[in-house]
């Protein structure tokens, strides 16, 4: 255990020296499970097909308008049969909008499809950062959960031969029930863990075999990395891209202000002669009140787009600055502990000094508290630094 430490040490303070780019992508093999059998992506998926269904589903063209009518014959006049087909056309231009309006949409569909993924699947790379955490905590607690174990075993058959008092034998007590109570409910909260991964994996059981943290950087320059963030993140596609049907849409409802024009066809014969009238027929909408307004509103659609684009990126920005500020101030704070800790002595140690009588109970308790305190700081950094690493890696998408 003291070579495992220390050799755990030595590597945390080397990878703190080394400074590179992301690495893609951490738990790799648990991502590429879950996205194979999580429910709420095929669900997601489903929806990304309705909605481009539900887009394609409406023929840009109206549909053709068929007529028939009668009429009653007075006196000599004979009654009348009416027959009439016609179809509605918008200008040329306002096709070319409204397909170009249809595909971008079909385009936001998919992104909001990534955007879904990639927020399931960044919510399981957190679960797995938090299950390293729970497991380097386990095995702490275990060490210090077997070492209680043994001294309580002692104690007690120290009892029995009249070589301690009941004082010390409930203090060995107390502490094994602390050490007992410390190692199960990290246990519990290991498996509940699980649990939540296992859900997340559409009910099926997943095998987590990761020991470590998987090795992720800080990018040198953050400006840089922030700008390759806004040219391929989805959140920032999406809004683009609906910015993008806002300002078309503006184009579209100026060329709304065209007329409309309908062709058709009609016959008129009278019931009982074989002879009627009949010919083709033309005409034309002119939208004088419906569109009344309509590039106004586009405008501002699209007006408001933009600003909220930009108020995207600048809190974006803000907040990715801080997680990355966060980062390098807890690589400096981890660093500082694995120094410290490097030639710290282990429970294995204290307990060794305390079974050849260097430390009585109290003394022994004490510094098994402090050590397990450093140790947990040193994990609890750790944790925080790597969370933070894979929060702003998971911007970068999947």
């Amino acid at each position: 255990m003291i070579k495992t430490m220390k050799k755990n040490i030595l590597t945390l303070l080397l990878v703190l020296s080394i400074n590179t780019a992301f690495a893609q992508y951490a738990y790799q093999n648990i991502l590429d499970t879950i996205e194979v059998n999580s429910t709420v992506l095929s669900a997601h998926y489903k929806q990304m097909e309705a909605g481009k269904a539900e887009n394609n589903a409406h023929a840009l063209v109206e549909n053709p308008e068929i007529e028939a009518g009668y009429k009653f014959g007075y006196g000599e006049e004979s009654s009348k049969i009416e027959l009439g087909i016609s179809q509605e056309f918008d200008f040329p231009t306002v096709y070319s909008h409204q397909n170009k309006i249809r595909k971008m949409s079909s385009q936001i569909i998919d992104i909001q499809y990534e955007i879904d993924r990639s927020s399931v699947l960044a919510e399981a790379q957190a679960i797995c950062t938090e299950l390293i955490f729970c497991k380097m905590k386990i095995a702490l607690f275990k060490q210090n959960y077997d070492n209680a174990t043994k001294i309580a075993n002692a104690y007690q058959k120290m009892m029995e031969i009249g070589e301690t008092n009941i004082l010390e034998y409930n203090k060995s007590k107390m502490n094994l029930a602390n050490a007992k109570n410390n190692y199960e409910l990290e246990i519990i909260h290991h498996d509940n863990l699980m649990a939540t991964l296992r859900i997340m994996n559409g009910g099926k059981d997943i095998d987590f075999q990761h020991e470590e943290y998987p090795v992720i950087f800080l990018p040198e320059n953050f400006d840089e990395w922030y700008s390759h963030i806004e040219n391929t993140n989805p959140v920032f596609e999406q809004m683009r891209q609906q910015l993008a049907i806002d300002q078309q849409k503006v184009k579209l409802s100026k060329a709304q202000w065209f007329p409309k024009f309908s062709v058709g066809y009609g016959a008129e014969m009278a019931q009982g002669h074989n002879e009627g009238e009949h010919g083709p027929s033309i005409g034309l909408v002119l939208p004088l009140w419906h569109n009344k307004g309509t590039v106004k509103s586009a405008k501002l659609h699209a007006e408001a787009a933009e600003t909220l684009l930009m108020n995207e990126k600048a809190v974006t920005y803000n907040y990715l600055r801080s997680l990355y500020a966060k980062a390098k101030a807890l690589q400096g704070n981890i660093g500082t502990l694995a120094v410290s800790l490097q030639d710290f002595d282990s429970q294995a140690l204290l307990l060794k000094a305390f079974e050849n009588g260097e430390l009585n109970l109290i003394d022994y308790v004490t510094e098994t508290e402090y050590y397990q305190n450093a140790m947990l700081e040193l994990y609890s950094a750790q944790y925080e630094m790597n969370a933070t690493l894979i929060e702003l890696m998971s911007y970068e998408g999947f």
